[in-house]
């Protein structure tokens, strides 16, 4: 037997092992960390999983606009596993992405070719649409699973003969029929189901009973969700109706010009400009660049010529191309009819055929060289790959390798995608689940915590935190407590309520919502320790009754060294202004690095303090070159009016303005 004899079974099979195993890391890599955050829809999908697994029970669950309920209890399962985090939703989604590949692969297979399929898996493997949407836990990425499978065993049920026909038959109804199960989306499968089950009959009669068989089935798993639909039509089409472009408000009086940018924005979608919403796209990053996008155009023409010619391979007919022209257009009319075209979640109906369509035009295009000679191999004997299975490759991983760059490299660390997939709301949440774990009586502005979903979902000791708000914000029982508030109200009266103690302030992170025009601070808490047994000395006494009670500094880890200054402050008189704090850092006689500013990251004001309080205050420097031997660190207080600086009038600095440390490791 010749090598390419023995090869011609691994070389069949090891390209699709190897597009499966490139697209599971492209979907599970840091799942759990990555993108950050959870957004609001995700943590009601959790949510509802919760009550799953509580006993509540539902075709279709109701809160936040309606979802269909099939995801929701694939997360249940998950959550059942991994509690509730936000890792437990999104690797269901990676999961279910990553199940997509193969039901791509078998489409491809069953409507045209092994071929066909292994191209359309990798296109799909390496489509950022559908990277970026496996991530996240939406139940949109259902849709395509189902759908296609569901098709895909359609097809060979078609094809098959004897007692195969009938399970492939049964197999594809349950599946088409857990479809309408998926997304808003979904009913559209059933005039694309049924115009083929037409024309299959209209051309084989003969299949008329498994054509009922399949249609029986996926009557039957649908019966139960079309009548709760029928008994509930305005919460079943509550949310298509606030988005489409039949509404005035949405098409402000120019129905025709509304529906005519949203086609020409769809259509644009695929090589021009995509979603411009962060939670599911690089925003305006097209679904398809370079070379995949020209295959894609490529295999929309060569579908549409196959209309007008008789097919050369009777197994890539004018009806497949038909279908699959038909499959990607049916399913663009949500994003096309709709506000915020293109919008990748109600068109996520057509992402697969785009692939399946990609692949047809880059096995097109190859062909078409190389039947020209352009690909000719002159060492085939020696290397059994031919040059298009290399140029196809090619094509694949280059588009992959894009989609890589532009999610772990562009995406995830751009700091809108934080934003609008509420990573504040993450970190609100460790830190509640921290202090909760570390025996604090939390308070929590009520501004916080209202209309928070993935607080709730993430905290599942939420009702252990007290609520408080205007009229509700007494000092917290206990000795170690935790206020954490909104600071984007003014802070007023809130650290009044701060117990008296060693208080340290721990910032929130950024956040913006949609429609912010800036960045706002989310929340700040302070964290606040008994006081240290025993009466504490200060280190330095200054004139306008500020004590420094301690201070260190250490060169932090890392490539840059940074100098981290830890500091302990303290009221021994009313303080009546809000003074600064100065940190500098000293080389050579000269500052090289500074950091000015009240203590407790400027939310805790001086005059907030009463007599005995202490607030930690860290920070962090950096300089070029980092720590080198000689260097110092000098720290003082100065008023913000006349930048006078306050005088040491007691400790082993008295005399002078500035108290002086040096770094330790």
């Amino acid at each position: 037997m010749s090598l390419r004899a023995r090869l011609q079974p691994l070389m069949r099979w090891l390209p699709l092992a190897i597009i499966l195993l490139a697209g599971a890391g492209l979907r599970l890599d840091r799942i759990g960390e990555l993108p950050p955050g959870l957004y609001r829809d995700e943590a009601w999908y959790g949510l509802d999983a919760v009550g799953v697994l509580n006993g509540h029970l539902a075709l279709y669950f109701v809160a936040n606009n309606g979802r269909e309920g099939l995801f929701i209890y694939l997360l249940a399962a998950a959550v059942s596993v991994l509690g509730q985090t936000a890792f437990a939703l999104r690797v269901t989604s990676a999961l279910v992405g990553i199940a997509t590949l193969c039901a791509i692969y078998l489409a491809g297979r069953a409507f045209f070719s092994h071929r066909i399929g292994v191209l359309a898996a990798g296109v799909l493997a390496g489509t950022f649409w559908h990277v970026a949407l496996s991530r996240v836990a939406y139940r949109a990425i259902t849709l395509p699973l189902f759908a296609t499978l569901g098709l895909a065993l359609a097809a060979f049920a078609v094809r098959a003969t004897g007692r195969r026909r009938q399970v492939l038959a049964i197999g594809a109804g349950v599946t088409l029929g857990l479809t309408f199960y998926t997304y808003t989306s979904a009913p559209l499968l059933a005039p694309l189901a049924a115009l083929a089950a037409v024309a299959i009959l209209l051309r084989r009669p003969a299949d008329r009973h498994v054509i009922a068989v399949m249609a029986g089935v996926t009557l039957a798993m649908l019966l139960p969700l079309a009548f709760w639909a029928l008994r509930h039509p305005d919460l079943y089409l509550a949310r298509a109706g606030q988005v489409s472009i039949l509404a005035p408000g949405i098409n402000k009086g120019d129905l025709p010009g509304a529906l005519v940018l949203g086609v020409e924005k769809t259509l644009g979608m695929f090589t021009l400009a995509g979603d411009r919403i962060w939670r599911h796209n690089l925003s305006l990053r097209p679904v398809f660049e370079g070379l995949t996008g020209g295959a894609f155009w490529i295999g929309g023409a060569a579908a549409l010529w196959r209309l007008f010619r008789p097919p050369a391979a009777p197994r890539a007919g004018r009806g497949i191309h038909a279908f699959l022209l038909l499959w990607l257009g049916i399913f663009l009319a949500p994003t096309m009819l709709a506000e915020d075209a293109p919008h990748f979640l109600r068109g996520i109906g057509a992402l697969v055929p785009a692939c399946l369509l990609a692949a047809v035009g880059i096995e097109a295009a190859l062909a078409f060289l190389s039947r020209r000679g352009l690909l000719a191999n002159p060492l085939r004997r020696l290397i059994p790959v031919g040059l298009p299975a290399v140029a196809a490759a090619a094509i694949i991983v280059l588009g992959a390798n894009a989609t890589r760059l532009d999610y772990f490299e562009s995406y995830v660390t751009h700091p809108m995608t934080g934003y609008w997939l509420e990573a504040n709301n993450t970190a609100l949440a460790a830190q509640i689940t921290s202090d909760l774990g570390a025996g604090r009586a939390v308070r929590l502005d009520a501004r916080l915590a209202n209309d928070n979903p993935a607080l709730r979902f993430l905290v599942p000791d939420l009702a252990k935190a007290q609520i408080v708000d205007e009229s509700n914000r007494g000092a917290a029982a206990g000795e170690r407590t935790a206020l954490i508030v909104d600071p984007n109200h003014g802070l007023g009266s809130w650290t009044l309520t701060v117990p008296q103690s060693q208080t340290r302030v721990v910032e929130g992170p950024l956040a913006q919502n949609d429609l912010d025009t800036m960045p706002r601070r989310s929340f700040v808490a302070f964290l606040s320790d008994p006081m240290p047994l025993g009466e504490r000395s200060a280190v330095a006494l200054f004139d306008n009754g500020v004590e420094l009670l301690s201070a260190e500094a250490r060169v932090g880890q890392g490539p840059e060294a940074a100098v981290i200054v830890s500091m302990t402050w303290r009221a021994a008189a009313p303080l009546a202004t809000d003074e600064a704090v100065f940190v500098h850092w000293i080389r050579g006689g000269g500052v090289i690095a500074q950091s000015d500013a009240s203590p407790g990251l400027g939310y805790f004001a001086m005059p907030a303090w009463r007599i005995g309080d202490s607030v930690v205050d860290v920070r962090t420097l950096r300089a070029w070159r980092g720590w080198e031997p000689g260097d110092e660190l000098r720290l003082g207080v100065y008023r913000r009016s006349d930048l006078r600086r306050a005088s040491i009038v007691g400790g082993p600095d008295a005399g002078t303005t500035y108290f002086s440390i040096m770094a330790g490791r």
